[in-house]
């Protein structure tokens, strides 16, 4: 016993850890086998319960009906197969003028409905329709926005400030006639030349953006957010997004500057150039327009067009007359007929096509924009809010959807070149092409 002790004694520290973990294992699987047989068992208990029960629903569901089994009684009544196919003949017979139906194939509801004796079908909701629920695809298809024309091609873009209004200074220079920059001018001068009597200065301008609230609701029944197949919450945060960004841009083209942005199409700097027909979008129309832009501007231009001046655009000729069959186009190349896309270009600059813009015909149906002088004060970007208790007594949740923004074009008239020549007798970051004609 004394050396049994001894050898226990002197048993190594890797040694003690490593039977405490073996045991410590052990019983740690025989709990865990005990726990998941409970669990498996008190499942399984549940499962056959909920089995029990809808077995017993279908029964009762299924069990005919006494007048159903009379029907089927009489329907065995048949002596021959051609007898019951003949009598199904004559009941089907919608050209007749009086159906033959024999009583022997069904039996009359208490609404006076003929059903027929043996047979079920979905056709029928208590025949067999009821068994057959309807599916509906758990998607919604609804027609895309297209994009932002403003602030997605260049627009200046002010980021928030904690501030009602900004304003921002800039130089005034309409004009390069004598000056540039509004007044400064160098002179050629001789020797000991007096350099005060050419003393010049820029001129400057201050301009105030204040920011104008695009904002709505709209409402959702706790039943409809509940019950619905499709995912209404994220429907409804990507539609309001969509549209608000929809509206904002169409400020941003066409706004009238009270309680909304200034558009582009009715600032003061905004130059027309008259069209060559009325009603028409010709070559010498959009070469004018050109012709028009500042000349820095040309690299970063967009022309921007309603969708109405594509059939012009594509049928367009170099000759400033209506297409007709005589002459060739020029946009297009037409020894490759109409498989080929329409080319992205316009005097080598991208056109977008926008409903935002004007119809054919209409002042800026075509536009020719460096998107660069057109600022935007994002004073409080896309805010959705979301409440429970603003239709409380209702079962309504509320949403909110908030956007602050300001925006306008900061040159305040068109400009006018050192040489100006017919047609280019000022110019402007925006060209439109006019209603009126030049005759």
């Amino acid at each position: 016993m004394e050396n049994e002790n001894k050898e226990k004694k002197t048993m190594t520290e890797d040694e003690l850890n490593q039977t405490i973990l073996d045991t410590t294992r052990k019983h740690l699987d025989e709990f865990a086998e005990k726990a998941i047989e409970d669990k498996i068992g008190e499942l399984a208990e549940g499962m056959k319960a909920n089995v029990d029960k809808k077995v017993k629903d279908a029964i009762l569901d299924l069990k005919p009906k006494e007048e159903e089994l009379e029907a089927e009684e009489r329907g065995k009544e048949f002596e021959k197969p051609e007898e019951y196919l003949d009598a199904i003949i004559k009941a089907k017979d919608i050209g007749r003028a009086k159906r033959e139906v024999d009583e022997r194939l069904t039996f009359v509801t208490s609404s006076g409905e003929f059903k027929t004796a043996g047979h079920m079908v979905e056709g029928d909701d208590s025949q067999g329709g009821f068994l057959v629920a309807p599916v509906y695809k758990a998607d919604i298809k609804m027609i895309a926005l297209e994009n932002s024309v403003v602030r997605t091609h260049g627009a200046t873009v002010i980021p928030p400030i904690k501030t009602d209004s900004i304003n921002i200074p800039y130089i005034d220079d309409t004009t390069h006639a004598s000056t540039v920059f509004g007044g400064v001018k160098a002179s050629w001068l001789g020797e000991k030349g007096d350099k005060d009597d050419a003393a010049t200065k820029p001129k400057f301008g201050q301009l105030g953006l204040t920011p104008h609230k695009l904002a709505g609701v709209t409402y959702l029944s706790h039943e409809l957010r509940a019950d619905s197949a499709i995912a209404l919450v994220p429907l409804i945060k990507r539609m309001f997004g969509s549209a608000w960004g929809y509206f904002e841009d169409l400020a941003f083209l066409d706004g009238s500057g009270a309680g909304q942005p200034l558009g582009i199409q009715n600032c003061s700097c905004l130059k027309t150039v008259y069209r060559n027909t009325a009603n028409r979008v010709l070559f010498e129309d959009l070469r004018e327009m050109y012709s028009c832009m500042l000349p820095s501007s040309h690299p970063y231009c967009v022309w921007v067009i309603n969708p109405s001046v594509l059939p012009d655009l594509i049928g367009m000729t170099s000759g400033d007359v209506v297409p007709s069959a005589a002459t060739n186009p020029i946009w297009i190349n037409r020894d490759m007929g109409a498989q080929n896309p329409i080319p992205g270009r316009i005097f080598g600059r991208p056109f977008i096509i926008s409903e935002k813009m004007p119809g054919l015909g209409t002042q800026g149906d075509v536009g020719y924009f460096d998107m660069r002088y057109y600022l935007i004060f994002d004073r409080q970007p896309m805010t959705i809010d979301f409440s429970s208790h603003v239709a409380f007594v209702t079962d309504e949740d509320c949403w909110r959807f908030v956007l602050r923004v300001a925006g306008q074009c900061w040159p305040q008239s068109v400009f006018t070149p050192r040489n100006a020549a017919a047609p280019v007798t000022s110019m402007s970051p925006f060209v439109v092409l006019d209603d009126a004609t030049s005759s």
